[in-house]
Order: C-alpha cells, then sequence, then structure tokens
C-alpha cells in the first residue's frame, strides 16, 4: 500500500469549492476530484508519499459506526507506529489518506451519504479548526492519535486504555481534545485513575468524564503534570473520582 498526501494548495483550492463540491462526496471514490485537477491544473492531487506498508483494512462491520473506533485505532496505530509526531500532525498527511486510503472507510464513520454538508466533509477529510481539535476531527487522524497517546506497552493489553477512550464519542472529546493532551503518560495516568474509580464500583458515566478532565485542566494550572509522577496524577484523579461520587 502506498500512502498518499495532498499539496496545501490543493487543500485550499479544494476547501473553497466544498460549498459547490459537498454533494460530490458521496461517489463511491474519488475519482472526480482527481480528474478535476488533472484537467484543470494538469496536476496529480494524490502525491505518493515516500512509504510504503503492508495492505490492511479497517472495520466497516457494525451498525453504530462508533463501535468500529477502538479496532480502528488499534490497526491504524500498528500499521502506522512509525510516524513522528510532527509527521502526524501534517494535514496534508492525513487528507491524503482520507482522500486516498481510506475514502470508503471515512463515508462509513462519518455518514457522508447523509450528512454530506462542507462543515463534515472539511472536518473529517482534512482540517477545519485548531490544531489539536482537527485532529480529533479528521477520520484517520484521530485513529492514530487515540493510538498513539492510550498504548501503554505495559499493560497485559496494551490497547486497554484505548477500549477505554472509545466506549464514547464524548470519551475522545474530553480527554483527548483537552490542553493536557500532548503527554501520554498524562493521559494515561488520568485514565488510570478513572478505571480505578470504577474498580471500586463508583459511577463513571460521560458527565463525570468531563468533570475530571475539567479538573486535571486545573492541575495543571497548579503543578507541571510532565514532572510530576504517574502513580501522583492518578492518585489525584481517584480521590476526586470519590468526592464527585458523594
Amino acid at each position: 500500500m502506498k500512502l498518499y498526501f495532498i499539496e496545501q494548495d490543493d487543500l485550499d483550492i479544494i476547501k473553497t469549492n466544498l460549498p459547490t463540491w459537498a454533494a460530490n462526496f458521496k461517489d463511491s471514490s474519488p475519482d472526480w476530484l482527481v480528474e478535476w485537477f488533472k484537467n484543470e491544473y494538469d496536476t496529480c492531487l494524490l502525491k505518493e508519499s515516500k512509504y510504503t506498508i503492508d495492505d490492511f483494512q479497517l472495520d466497516m462491520s457494525k451498525v453504530k459506526e462508533e463501535q468500529t473506533d477502538a479496532e480502528n485505532a488499534q490497526i491504524i496505530y500498528e500499521n502506522l507506529r512509525f510516524l513522528s509526531d510532527s509527521q502526524a500532525s501534517d494535514e496534508r498527511l492525513w487528507a491524503g489518506l482520507c482522500i486516498g486510503n481510506f475514502w470508503d472507510y471515512t463515508q462509513y464513520r462519518w455518514r457522508i451519504k447523509k450528512k454530506c454538508t462542507p462543515d463534515s466533509i472539511k472536518q473529517h477529510y482534512m482540517f477545519a479548526y485548531g490544531a489539536r481539535r482537527s485532529l480529533i476531527r479528521n477520520a484517520i487522524a484521530r485513529l492514530w492519535w487515540i493510538g498513539r497517546l492510550t498504548y501503554d506497552e505495559n499493560r497485559a493489553d496494551k490497547y486497554e486504555l484505548t477500549k477505554f477512550v472509545c466506549e464514547h464519542n464524548d470519551h475522545i472529546m474530553h480527554i483527548l481534545e483537552r490542553n493536557t493532551s500532548n503527554n501520554p503518560m498524562i493521559i494515561q495516568a488520568f485514565i488510570d485513575g478513572i478505571l480505578a474509580a470504577r474498580a471500586e464500583g463508583l459511577n463513571i458515566n460521560t458527565d463525570i468524564v468531563g468533570d475530571l478532565s475539567g479538573y486535571l485542566n486545573l492541575l495543571g494550572g497548579v503543578y507541571i503534570l510532565d514532572c510530576l509522577p504517574r502513580e501522583r496524577i492518578k492518585e489525584k484523579i481517584l480521590n476526586k473520582a470519590r468526592e464527585i461520587a458523594k
């Protein structure tokens, strides 16, 4: 499998034309878009990167599309773990994968044939916001970053934390779109605390996860979280969960 990318100038052209082109994203392939660039600019839209990897497929078997997130985060991260954080923050790569290699998956996961709006297309095929939020909204980038931030090689199930984050879309928003989400150690310690609270029988719903995420942000204003031991962060989150449960 060749990995493709799209030049920034070409992405800007696509974004400018989305109000006109949105309905075309329902098509079964991106051939119409590739042909348009070839005819208008005599250029190849999907550029080949230097990477060639083994072929793989993403899971598109569930009626509830979000139920595939945990499995697909593992698949994407396992196959693209060689990417650096800098490379994995590049809109050109993820847009190329969504429009090229994973056109079908992006349509499936984000129901593009039903929600074919310019905003939805920009969010899930490209970047529509600032860097952090965009990485968690782009269809393929989000899977990679979920894996990057939650993969824990010290666990028997290295993707245990990944599975927790993917239990609910709100978990992904609360945990991974926060300012503290750059450091995998902090994210993993945070989820450790939540799982410890759940193991004690405390009710941990999405609202409580949101409250705990807000608390973690507050801690970041008091402590340099990168310098706190993992167990200390876990302890603080567990204690806060106990306090909320009262």
